[in-house]
């Protein structure tokens, strides 16, 4: 009796383990045959119109020679392909609206606040200059007090720290590093700014 159990139990594991290869196998070869599909269907490119030149008729010998290139007419394009429409690129807005454009004029600075998503305020320092509206955070860059707009110049009322408001540049210690900048975005009349 106890042969005939170790003869069915060795049967059994057996069949088990065919089917749990058969199993296997399977899962392979879908997986395979999944993959392969992903590869043989790429993704469609976009097309773009290239004007192919026309070929002068009056050729004397396969080889052009130097001086017959410089002679040979250049491709002009057809009435069709200058009237194909260009896609027109949408500028991608970033950072939060701080000001308006026109509450800032050439040479000008003033001090704006912004509030977080806890509700704590900060204020930057924006100024028009003609290579555009530059700013910077207004915490003095010696002790991280608050710097106020006073005779042209961000200055901290701390320790007398000055800085230049186009350039963030410390004009007066005790203060040796500049204002932290951040870029500037003007877009349909408002003045955005992006922290990051």
């Amino acid at each position: 009796m106890t042969t005939s159990i170790e003869v069915v139990t060795q049967n059994s594991r057996r069949v088990f383990l065919a089917l749990a290869g058969a199993l296997m196998l399977g899962a392979i070869v879908q997986r395979t045959e999944l993959l392969s599909k992903k590869e043989a269907s790429p993704s469609p490119k976009p097309k773009s119109p290239s004007p192919t030149p026309t070929e002068p008729k009056a050729i004397s010998s396969p080889t052009p020679t130097s001086s017959k290139q410089t002679a040979s007419p250049t491709p002009t394009k057809s009435p069709t392909e200058a009237a194909t429409p260009q896609p027109t690129q949408t500028a991608v807005l970033e950072g939060v609206v701080i000001a308006k454009s026109a509450e800032l004029t050439l040479r000008q600075t003033k001090v704006f606040k912004l509030k977080d998503s806890f509700g704590i305020s900060t204020s930057y320092s924006l100024t028009r200059t003609s290579r555009g509206v530059v700013a910077f955070d207004t915490r003095c860059t010696h002790a991280g007090a608050p710097c106020v707009l006073s005779e042209s110049l961000l200055q901290c009322p701390a320790h007398g720290s000055a800085f230049n408001p186009e350039d963030g540049e410390v004009v007066r210690g005790p203060a040796v590093e500049p204002l932290k900048s951040y870029r500037t975005q003007e877009v349909n009349g408002e003045i955005r700014i992006i922290i990051s």
